[in-house]
């Protein structure tokens, strides 16, 4: 039987594909992630598939490490974490999990918002402290300008989100939706007038080559002084010194971010890889950033709810079989 590793598993993950796989693979389970770093043992080497969740980095350094690696299957929408350029140099296929928490993901943007623009979370700590009436003024969504950049499977659901608010919605997508902007009275702008316009902006896009900061100093320069910025999607789309400076000098109102640019030196798991003096100096903003009384941190949960993961997990094997058939992966990068 061939070798299957499994990489970033939790035990109900771990659970699930011992049930689905047991008699089909040579299974391994680690909860460590796969980095460049990773001393792999022999049955890894040799690996025809892996699995892996975003806090892995498939640099090309780390996947010269598998000998006869044909399949890899992240569990995940994005794929950022993967060098598919390699892999298609390769003839490794990467398949991922595309629309499994769309809700999931935009309901939780809201709840972000709604906390950092209505203080819950201040409020609930205070009133714990013995204070009944601390500072929580706040704004309301009613009738705010909401830009949303991205307007793809999750985007789409914050707009229709911020309809039942009773927003003005603007968006800045390469891609227009001219069905999404027919049924709810949206318009597409540029990214510069979505900055300027907008009291509040939601991140919605991939991480891409040409979006990689795409907020940066001077987008930011242009928005309202009052303005608060959403992230769920990836911490790179974000300058994190900009956004620093930004929040520090009252620039722009808050952020609620559950995503950080390379977030991944938070948890200690690789202090090695990867470190320059320029994510040095954004691991040290990150400490800076998450201690501000206008900011509202999460760790990359917003996709984390039962329903979704288990649609993660049903995607996973659908690619897997789809893949042991000869057949073509629907979910192919």
């Amino acid at each position: 039987m061939n070798n299957f590793i499994f990489y970033e598993i939790k035990e109900y993950e771990k659970t699930f594909f011992e049930q689905e796989l047991y008699d089909k693979f040579n299974l391994e389970f680690k909860e460590e992630e796969l980095s460049s770093e990773s001393e792999l043992n022999f049955r890894e080497e040799n690996a025809e598939i892996i699995s892996v969740f975003t806090g892995s980095r498939l640099t090309k350094e780390t996947l010269l490490k598998f000998q006869n690696l044909k399949l890899i299957l992240t569990r995940s929408v994005g794929y950022s974490h993967i060098d598919t350029e390699y892999c298609n140099e390769k003839n490794i296929i990467v398949a991922n999990t595309p629309h499994y928490g769309d809700y999931t993901v935009a309901e939780y943007t809201f709840g972000l918002l709604l906390n950092l623009v209505r203080r819950i979370c201040y409020g609930e700590s205070e009133l714990k402290m013995g204070d009944m009436y601390p500072e929580t003024f706040g704004m309301e969504l009613f009738d705010k300008t909401i830009g949303i950049i991205g307007t793809g499977s999750i985007g789409s659901k914050s707009v229709k989100i911020a309809k039942g608010f009773s927003m003005n919605v603007i968006c800045f997508d390469v891609y227009h939706n001219s069905k999404l902007e027919n049924e709810f009275n949206i318009k597409y702008v540029d990214l510069d007038t979505l900055c300027k316009l907008s009291d509040i902006i939601l991140l919605h896009a991939p991480l891409t080559t040409s979006s990689y900061h795409l907020i940066d100093k001077n987008k930011i320069a242009l928005m309202k002084d009052n303005a608060v910025i959403i992230n769920t999607a990836r911490g790179e789309l974000i300058d994190t010194e900009a956004l620093y400076d930004a929040l520090l000098d009252g620039k722009i109102r808050g952020a609620g971010l559950d995503v950080l640019e390379f977030e991944e030196t938070i948890s200690n798991k690789r202090p090695g890889e990867n470190i320059n003096l320029k994510n040095l100096r954004t691991s040290l903003i990150n400490n800076k950033l998450l201690n501000l009384p206008n900011v509202i941190a999460t760790p990359h949960i917003a996709y984390d709810t039962k329903e979704a993961v288990q649609r993660i997990l049903n995607m996973t094997m659908d690619n897997l079989n789809q893949y042991l058939k000869g057949e073509i992966i629907t979910h192919k990068i």
